[in-house]
């Protein structure tokens, strides 16, 4: 078994860049991208810590949890703003994809990537890298040719890994930025860990906060409505939920902050013009039959 760290040897630049390169070509099993960049939220996160501090003491234990960071380096941005005015800051860090494997025979040049439930998200065969997370266009003929040709030989790399064949090379990659894996190992009061937006919490904290994730692109209302839900969820009454989305490092971040109130969010700041599921909040009509509207949630 190898364990492979990707540009350990590089320096800190060429590492982040290399880095967010192989991430903005690289879905996990949600069909959403693990694209991202340091400093991305820099103006927003000051605003929010603005707004935290008038709502906690500063020696005040502190918990956070900062949900869908994919390789925690907007994590990392998070934890410094906040651990310089909060003393007993408790930061958890979490994604749903925190490590993939690439499988392979000996010797092959077709290899498979699976994450940690070893369900498949790329083929490789150089020069070729194809996506399985999530269905292509008709418009990429050639790839969809090349899946089907290279599907025979793929499916028997999966089904010598399901029987635990030791012939098969098996590459770990742990997807986490090196300023993430240095806190991990100097900071007794960070962490990360794999958790998924659609399951319920198992713990309660004071700030919830959600960047680039909640989009209406990447999941229906009813999908959207169940994971605020469970992010509500995972406030203590009166703690504070941060959601917002933004494109390139330093652009305008739309979003808000939301503060826990029995069983609803309310709107105590907002950016932008909103997150990017705002226009739900108007929407009349249920998701499903078993689902709270979005709007029974969050009140702006």
């Amino acid at each position: 078994m190898r364990f492979t760290k990707p540009l350990a040897r590089r320096g800190r630049s060429g590492d982040e860049a290399l880095q967010a390169a192989v991430l903005n070509l690289f879905p996990i099993t949600n069909g959403a991208y693990k694209r991202t960049s340091r400093q991305r939220f820099g103006a927003f996160d000051r605003e929010v810590l603005s707004i935290l501090e008038r709502r906690f003491p500063s020696d005040a234990r502190l918990s956070v949890h900062d949900v869908a960071v994919s390789d925690g380096r907007t994590a990392c941005d998070f934890y410094r703003v906040l651990s310089a005015h909060f003393g007993g800051l408790d930061f958890l860090a979490s994604d749903l994809c925190l490590r993939v494997t690439r499988l392979s025979f000996p010797e092959a040049r077709l290899s498979v990537v699976v994450d940690e439930n070893d369900v498949p998200l790329q083929l490789v065969r150089p020069p070729f890298v194809l996506n399985l997370a999530r269905t292509e266009s008709w418009l990429y003929p050639v790839n969809h040719l090349l899946r089907s040709f290279w599907r025979a030989r793929a499916m028997s790399v999966l089904d010598a890994a399901r029987a635990g064949d030791e012939a098969l090379v098996r590459d770990h990659i742990l997807l986490l930025c090196s300023e993430a894996r240095k806190y991990l190992d100097s900071c007794a009061n960070f962490q990360i860990k794999n958790y998924d937006i659609f399951s319920p919490p198992v713990d309660r904290y004071h700030v919830v906060r959600a960047m680039n994730v909640l989009n209406p692109s990447y999941f229906s209302p009813a999908q959207l409505t169940h994971a605020i839900a469970n992010l509500r969820d995972a406030l203590h009454e009166g703690g504070v939920l941060v959601l917002g989305s933004n494109g390139e490092a330093g652009s305008t971040v739309h979003g808000g902050a939301y503060q826990r109130r029995d069983n609803q969010l309310v709107e105590i700041w907002s950016c932008g013009c909103g997150p990017p599921f705002a226009a739900m909040l108007s929407r009349d009509r249920r998701p499903s039959a078993d689902q709270s509207h979005l709007a029974d949630i969050i009140v702006r």
